[in-house]
């Protein structure tokens, strides 16, 4: 009876566990394309979708499966197979949550039969709304984008160029986000004429991921990152690298309520900072600390997000800095401490949208506010995130036939969920039963 009320205690440890740490979306699409067999990536569970014991289920014609014949050994198990478009075609999701989405496509190129997949020029839309255009990849690539799902069904369509006659997909992820992960109101315009309300709802802009920057740190892979995603350190884009002095703590940062979250930005992102350098400078002598990030050149705004975490100061109310995009202000005078109800070390973040014309960069910069004194004058920057607002709308086929693949799948984590509670229910009446059997006189 002691030991099964042990292993009891244990299962619900685990349980508490879970449900602390693990973020389980309630839609939860992990697809590996042109594949009946399944494969785990980063612990997620990728499934065939050729394999109809997965509720995959797909009509006959303008696809095949292709299988990498020479495939590198340190390359993802996911782009050992695609599925290839010989037309307009689709996947059709099942959602069961309206609201903002993550939609991830993996390509990387391989040749194999009459196909080689660097020649494959091509077209991919969500739900009406156009991702890329005349797209086409020599290596691996990974593309992410943000959008609202407002029905109970996404697709997402990939439509071949006239040249090239086909498209191709090695892997699908699409996972519902945290509901106050995108705000609609969330966001400032900076530009020419100051600081303004962004004057539409950020809910409903789709968004595709530019740069993700973990400043100061290392590289982080999806395995670190409760959204499974992946954060580059910023060296290679700082202006002046000597203006610069990298910040660390080994403390977990205090996420507040209402306030950021591990799925704004995991801890490492918040543990890690770029901070003024001050060495070997001259008290009266103010710089600052910039970064430049590519972006292509167009007619394009970027929604950025900036995220902080004083980690540098000894007390609140010390730390008083500036922030400018694009060489316009977009924060005079931040004082953390003071959004953070006088809490340091605690994860803040700064929605934004800028627009980057001509120039081909989103320009990033901090520098101490006046409000300093002279001996604590510093800035600090703990993560970058820029994505492009995509705001072009897909055309229709007209009567065009297309082939279409309808998934339906179930979310891992809630299978977890219900394995734990089940198997937890089931030792407790057995342990019951052995407590109330009657003992042999």
């Amino acid at each position: 009876m002691k030991s099964c009320k042990v292993i009891l205690f244990f299962i619900l440890y685990l349980f508490l566990i879970y449900l602390s740490t693990a973020f389980s979306p309630q839609d939860n699409y992990l697809i590996n394309c042109g594949s009946n067999t399944d494969a785990i990536v980063d612990n997620r569970h990728f499934l065939g979708d050729s394999n109809d014991q997965n509720s995959v289920h797909t009509s006959q014609g303008k696809s095949i499966f292709q299988k990498n014949p020479n495939p590198s050994s340190n390359l993802s198990f996911l782009y050992t197979t695609a599925r290839v478009f010989n037309g307009a075609s689709k996947y059709v999701l099942n959602i069961k949550k309206i609201g903002t989405h993550f939609l991830r496509l993996h390509f990387s190129p391989f040749t194999a039969q009459n196909y080689d997949l660097r020649k494959a020029s091509f077209s991919f839309s969500a739900n009406g709304v156009l991702l890329f255009s005349n797209f086409s990849v020599n290596t691996t690539v990974l593309r992410e984008f943000i959008l609202m799902v407002d029905n109970f069904e996404l697709e997402i369509e990939f439509t071949p160029t006239y040249e090239s006659n086909f498209a191709f997909v090695n892997a699908i992820e699409v996972f519902s986000a945290p509901d106050d992960f995108i705000i609609g109101d969330g966001a400032k315009s900076v530009g020419p004429r100051g600081i303004q309300e962004f004057n539409q709802n950020m809910t409903l802009q789709t968004l595709e991921t530019v740069h993700r920057i973990n400043v100061g740190g290392l590289k982080l892979t999806p395995f670190n990152d409760t959204m499974w995603r992946s954060w580059v350190p910023d060296e290679d884009f700082l202006v002046l690298k000597s203006a610069a002095k990298i910040a660390r703590t080994s403390h977990v940062p205090k996420y507040q309520k209402g306030g950021a979250t591990r799925e704004i930005a995991p801890d490492n992102v918040y543990m890690t900072a770029q901070q003024m350098n001050r060495e070997n400078v001259t008290t009266d002598f103010i710089f600052n600390i910039t970064w430049n990030f590519p972006v292509d050149i167009g007619d394009a705004s970027h929604f950025v997000r900036l995220h902080f975490c004083d980690i540098v100061s000894m007390a609140p109310g010390q730390l008083y800095f500036n922030v400018y995009l694009n060489g316009f202000t977009a924060y005079k005078d931040l004082d953390l401490s003071s959004v953070t109800f006088r809490e340091l070390a605690t994860p803040y973040y700064i929605d934004f949208v800028v627009y980057s014309g001509s120039s081909g960069v989103v320009q990033v910069s901090i520098d101490p506010s006046n409000l300093s004194s002279t001996m604590r004058r510093n800035a600090i920057l703990n993560g970058v995130e820029i994505m492009k607002m995509v705001n072009y709308v897909a055309s229709k086929s007209g009567s065009k036939k297309r082939n279409v693949w309808v998934i339906v799948s179930s979310v891992l984590g809630s299978f977890i969920l219900l394995s734990v509670v089940i198997l937890a229910a089931l030792l407790f009446f057995v342990c019951r039963k052995k407590k109330l059997k009657p003992k042999r006189s």
